[in-house]
């Protein structure tokens, strides 16, 4: 089971996070992110350590991308066992960079687990079981938000189709340009502040 392992972190720490900012993962990344999950699924908890272990930040953007997918396709298909292989997925990579960038895509699982008429709060706990610190403590705390800030609102993305066509897009905030008049005073002060030193 450790070489398999090895084998399916081979075919993503390769990949890099600006390679896919406007694409999605190539298939064999999702073949070794599968292989992943089934492993993580049917392992003990120091094996799940090990696992988690293995991620390092240069690629572990690929789970919560695969987390995306999961959510898309859960709809897309009415298929609630993705949702679950997302938290997984999710819960292999356990907050390795930061805890707050989980929360989007969690966001995305509960909102999509509603979509296709599961309990969301049962998804995340069983899996919660299985997952490991410091994910868990995510997880079950994602759970005691209030119900306006687990919406996929709250974190700019929103629902886009119905059935096949269903995905998730990330509404950009809005920029206010300054006006010229503040730009030329900001400009000014910027260069009086200079001579006066």
């Amino acid at each position: 089971m450790t070489d398999e392992i090895d084998r399916a972190f081979e075919g993503i720490q390769d990949l890099r996070v600006l390679d896919f900012m406007r694409r999605e993962l190539p298939a064999r990344a999702i073949v070794s992110i599968d292989k992943l999950i089934d492993a993580f699924s049917t392992s003990n908890t120091d094996q799940r350590e090990r696992i988690s272990g293995k991620v390092d930040r240069s690629f572990a953007f690929v789970f919560p991308s695969y987390a995306r997918v999961s959510a898309i396709e859960a709809v897309r298909e009415n298929d609630p066992a993705r949702l679950r292989r997302g938290l997984i997925a999710l819960a292999i990579e356990n907050d390795s960079v930061d805890w707050r960038d989980t929360l989007p895509y969690l966001s995305m699982i509960y909102n999509s687990a509603a979509k296709v008429g599961v309990d969301p709060a049962e998804v995340f706990r069983s899996v919660a079981e299985t997952a490991i610190l410091p994910f868990r403590k995510t997880l079950l705390s994602f759970l005691d938000r209030d119900e306006k800030s687990r919406s996929v609102e709250s974190f700019r993305f929103r629902e886009l189709g119905e059935g096949g066509s269903f995905n998730y897009k990330y509404e950009q905030p809005t920029v206010q340009r300054p006006s010229l008049l503040r730009w030329r005073v900001r400009t000014f002060l910027r260069r009086l502040r200079r001579r006066l030193r």
